[in-house]
Protein backbone atom coordinates (compact mmCIF):
# COMPACT_ATOMS: atom_id res chain seq x y z
CA UNK A 1 0.00 0.00 0.00
CA UNK A 2 1.77 3.33 -0.95
CA UNK A 3 0.55 6.25 0.75
CA UNK A 4 2.29 9.20 -0.93
CA UNK A 5 2.62 12.52 0.35
CA UNK A 6 2.86 15.88 -2.32
CA UNK A 7 6.35 15.00 -3.18
CA UNK A 8 6.57 12.05 -3.84
CA UNK A 9 7.32 10.30 -0.44
CA UNK A 10 5.80 7.06 0.89
CA UNK A 11 4.19 7.74 4.30
CA UNK A 12 4.34 3.96 5.42
CA UNK A 13 7.85 3.72 4.28
CA UNK A 14 10.07 6.78 5.33
CA UNK A 15 7.55 8.60 8.56
CA UNK A 16 5.55 6.13 10.28
CA UNK A 17 8.17 3.68 10.44
CA UNK A 18 11.07 5.71 12.15
CA UNK A 19 8.46 7.80 14.14
CA UNK A 20 7.39 4.15 15.49
CA UNK A 21 10.93 3.14 15.79
CA UNK A 22 11.29 6.18 17.78
CA UNK A 23 8.34 5.22 19.95
CA UNK A 24 9.28 1.83 20.53
CA UNK A 25 13.25 2.75 21.92
CA UNK A 26 11.98 4.89 24.42
CA UNK A 27 9.20 2.85 25.68
CA UNK A 28 11.80 -0.24 25.88
CA UNK A 29 14.42 2.24 27.48
CA UNK A 30 11.74 3.45 30.12
CA UNK A 31 10.61 -0.49 30.42
CA UNK A 32 14.45 -1.00 31.26
CA UNK A 33 14.90 1.82 33.64
CA UNK A 34 11.80 1.13 35.45
CA UNK A 35 13.50 -2.58 35.85
CA UNK A 36 16.69 -1.46 36.94
CA UNK A 37 15.62 0.47 39.46
CA UNK A 38 13.14 -1.65 41.15
CA UNK A 39 14.44 -5.09 40.10
CA UNK A 40 10.47 -6.12 38.83
CA UNK A 41 9.86 -7.43 35.84
CA UNK A 42 6.31 -5.82 34.90
CA UNK A 43 4.96 -5.70 31.10
CA UNK A 44 2.90 -2.49 33.19
CA UNK A 45 6.00 -0.58 32.47
CA UNK A 46 6.03 -0.80 28.83
CA UNK A 47 2.65 1.68 28.64
CA UNK A 48 2.31 3.68 31.46
CA UNK A 49 2.71 7.52 30.72
CA UNK A 50 5.49 9.67 32.36
CA UNK A 51 8.62 8.99 33.83
CA UNK A 52 12.45 8.38 32.08
CA UNK A 53 12.46 9.45 28.62
CA UNK A 54 9.27 10.79 27.17
CA UNK A 55 8.16 8.96 24.38
CA UNK A 56 5.70 11.36 23.39
CA UNK A 57 8.91 13.78 23.07
CA UNK A 58 10.61 11.13 21.05
CA UNK A 59 7.13 10.75 18.68
CA UNK A 60 7.05 14.11 17.96
CA UNK A 61 10.60 15.35 17.77
CA UNK A 62 11.23 12.28 15.10
CA UNK A 63 8.21 13.10 13.05
CA UNK A 64 9.49 17.31 13.02
CA UNK A 65 12.91 16.30 11.95
CA UNK A 66 11.58 13.87 9.51
CA UNK A 67 10.06 16.43 7.82
CA UNK A 68 12.82 18.96 8.13
CA UNK A 69 15.27 16.60 6.26
CA UNK A 70 12.70 15.15 3.73
CA UNK A 71 10.82 18.35 3.20
CA UNK A 72 13.48 21.12 4.19
CA UNK A 73 13.57 23.05 7.45
CA UNK A 74 11.31 26.27 5.78
CA UNK A 75 8.51 23.54 4.65
CA UNK A 76 5.16 24.17 5.81
CA UNK A 77 5.40 20.41 6.60
CA UNK A 78 8.32 20.87 8.96
CA UNK A 79 6.31 24.06 10.39
CA UNK A 80 3.09 21.99 11.05
CA UNK A 81 5.26 19.35 12.68
CA UNK A 82 7.44 21.34 14.78
CA UNK A 83 4.24 23.45 15.65
CA UNK A 84 2.32 19.94 16.75
CA UNK A 85 5.32 18.65 18.81
CA UNK A 86 5.55 21.69 21.02
CA UNK A 87 2.32 22.01 21.72
CA UNK A 88 2.63 18.14 22.91
CA UNK A 89 5.47 18.67 24.94
CA UNK A 90 4.42 21.65 26.52
CA UNK A 91 1.53 19.83 27.43
CA UNK A 92 3.36 17.10 28.99
CA UNK A 93 5.87 18.95 31.09
CA UNK A 94 2.84 21.53 32.71
CA UNK A 95 -0.50 19.85 32.24
CA UNK A 96 -0.37 16.45 32.67
CA UNK A 97 2.67 17.00 35.20
CA UNK A 98 0.19 19.25 37.91
CA UNK A 99 -2.68 16.43 36.92
CA UNK A 100 -0.15 13.54 38.61
CA UNK A 101 0.35 16.67 41.22
CA UNK A 102 -3.30 16.63 42.17
CA UNK A 103 -3.58 13.05 42.04
CA UNK A 104 -0.54 12.71 44.54
CA UNK A 105 -2.56 14.71 46.84
CA UNK A 106 -6.17 13.18 46.61
CA UNK A 107 -4.21 10.12 46.98
CA UNK A 108 -2.95 11.37 50.07
CA UNK A 109 -6.41 12.82 51.37
CA UNK A 110 -7.43 9.49 50.41
CA UNK A 111 -5.20 7.43 52.56
CA UNK A 112 -5.41 9.91 55.41
CA UNK A 113 -9.45 9.79 55.57
CA UNK A 114 -9.95 6.42 54.52
CA UNK A 115 -6.74 3.96 54.83
CA UNK A 116 -5.21 2.33 52.09
CA UNK A 117 -7.99 0.95 49.74
CA UNK A 118 -5.55 -0.29 46.80
CA UNK A 119 -7.87 2.33 44.15
CA UNK A 120 -4.81 4.62 43.82
CA UNK A 121 -4.63 7.72 41.30
CA UNK A 122 -1.59 7.85 39.15
CA UNK A 123 0.72 10.37 39.85
CA UNK A 124 2.99 10.08 37.22
CA UNK A 125 1.66 11.33 34.29
CA UNK A 126 3.87 14.76 33.41
CA UNK A 127 7.18 14.90 32.42
CA UNK A 128 10.22 16.50 33.76
CA UNK A 129 12.23 18.87 31.24
CA UNK A 130 15.20 16.64 31.69
CA UNK A 131 12.60 13.47 30.50
CA UNK A 132 11.41 15.51 27.63
CA UNK A 133 15.12 16.14 26.62
CA UNK A 134 15.91 12.75 26.57
CA UNK A 135 13.22 11.89 24.96
CA UNK A 136 13.92 15.07 22.15
CA UNK A 137 17.34 13.09 21.73
CA UNK A 138 16.41 9.91 21.06
CA UNK A 139 13.80 10.91 18.60
CA UNK A 140 16.62 13.35 16.53
CA UNK A 141 19.31 10.26 16.81
CA UNK A 142 16.86 7.70 15.72
CA UNK A 143 15.57 9.43 12.49
CA UNK A 144 19.38 10.26 11.84
CA UNK A 145 20.52 7.01 12.47
CA UNK A 146 17.26 5.81 9.34
CA UNK A 147 16.81 8.95 7.23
Amino acid sequence: MNILLPSGVNLLENLLPVAGCSLATSQGLKFLLAFRKGRTFSLHHLMEPGGMPSSHAALVSSLATTMGLLYGWASPYFQLAAVFGCIVIYDAITLRRAVGEHARHINMIHCRDQGFSGNRLPEKLGHTPLEVTIGILIGVLITLTFI
